[in-house]
């Protein structure tokens, strides 16, 4: 059981492993961060200098539920990767609670996308790690390495390439036990007598085409989220799903995917006649960010806070695309996502994504891409240049 806040004295914290790259040094940093629960304030002590980084201090946005293992945070803008556990105590009280999990969404629940990520997020899965793209057979049977021998896995494989595929790592408490309960049992229709709330219940259609493969435990878990998410130069994630025509890009910018509003964007954009034909969250650097938005210094009154509206947390890139080949998309999407000022589309356009969805003129809920030659280049800088 979690600890209330109530439960912490002023001096007792959370310890984690933390590197951070300085970009102007070309230089990794190895920190200890401290987390007091008391008053979510955060210390860092740096660990190559042996001396501390920052006092302890209060960070606006950064809380217990950002404490875990794999997460970035961004602390006085520089961001900061959780690598690991500082001690036993530290993994003993948020090793449950930030449990990680893996799901794959499968090619039959795909068209409802926008309803399975709302649905998930409903019900209290934080999603750490998210990335779009089409399996072969061969990485298929990888993948379902523990089913080999098994006479329902051809059919399981031929629903897998049949169509992309979401891969998600989920955060949670107990998420691992948690998320095979929400998912219910693996034959949609005996779920749908059972558990009719399972996911599996309201997604699923045949046995095979269920709408969720998911780890069975911590060691499949992380075997199968290396597999979408390797970490390493040798390590290649399979291939993006990216087509680069008739085509634009959209962000879900860092405080919408806060806000819990990813899954309702995305049903808009299914409702709107327009298909997402690559997705992928990442966590942009300053360096990213900056390199991405250079288009937009001297133009934006405000770059900084611009810039900012990118780093608060991680985003989401898609690829959208027409529902048919004679969508002028890249002009319908721009008039979909409405003015860049929230408060002003929702006078005029309330229609609109941004109308919807923003709080701001920069925190406005979406990116998208203004010029047509532009298209590609944004398309590729995320899903090709950030991918390498």
């Amino acid at each position: 059981m979690s600890r209330n806040l109530s439960d912490y004295d002023y001096k007792e914290k959370l310890t984690f492993l933390a590197d951070y790259f300085d970009h102007d040094a070309y230089l990794k940093k190895k920190f200890i961060l401290s987390f007091f629960p008391c008053d979510d304030t955060i210390e860092i002590f740096d660990r190559d200098l042996n001396r501390v980084f920052l006092k302890r201090s209060l960070c606006e946005g950064i809380g217990r539920k950002d404490m875990f293992v794999g997460n970035v945070v961004r602390i006085y803008g520089r961001q900061i990767s959780i690598s690991d556990y500082g001690d036993c105590r530290t993994k003993e009280i948020i090793g449950k609670t930030k449990q990680r999990t893996f799901v794959l969404i499968k090619p039959s629940a795909m068209e409802k996308l926008g309803d399975v990520i709302a649905d998930i997020e409903s019900r209290d899965f934080q999603i750490s790690r998210l990335r779009m793209c089409n399996l072969t057979r061969k990485q298929t049977l990888e993948l379902y390495e523990q089913k080999k021998g098994d006479a329902f896995l051809p059919f399981i494989l031929e629903h897998i390439v049949s169509g992309s595929v979401l891969a998600l790592e989920l955060v949670g408490t107990d998420a691992i036990e948690r998320f095979k309960k929400e998912a219910g049992p693996n034959d949609p229709i005996e779920a749908r007598k059972s558990e009719p709330n399972s996911l599996r219940a309201k997604y699923g259609q045949q046995a095979a085409s269920n709408g969720f493969h998911c780890a069975n435990d911590l060691q499949e878990a992380v075997r199968e989220a290396c597999f979408f998410f390797p970490e390493g130069i040798d390590k290649k994630p399979p291939e993006t799903t990216v087509v680069l025509k008739n085509s634009t890009c959209c962000i879900v910018k860092p405080h919408a995917i806060q806000e819990g509003k990813l899954g309702y964007i995305l049903k808009e954009i299914y409702a709107g006649n327009f298909r997402i034909t690559a997705m992928q969250m990442f966590y942009l650097s300053n360096a990213n960010a900056e390199e991405f938005l250079e288009v937009y210094k001297g133009v934006v009154s405000d770059f900084h806070a611009l810039l900012l509206s990118f780093l608060d947390g991680p985003l989401v890139a898609m690829e959208i695309s027409g529902k048919n080949e004679e969508m002028n998309v890249h002009k319908e999407f721009r008039d979909f996502a409405g003015p860049s000022d929230p408060d002003i589309a929702r006078q005029i356009r309330p229609y609109t994504l941004r109308a919807k969805f923003g709080n701001d003129k920069y925190k406005n809920a979406i990116h998208c891409t203004d010029l047509p030659e532009d298209t590609i280049l944004e398309l590729e800088y995320f899903f090709k240049i950030l991918n390498d």
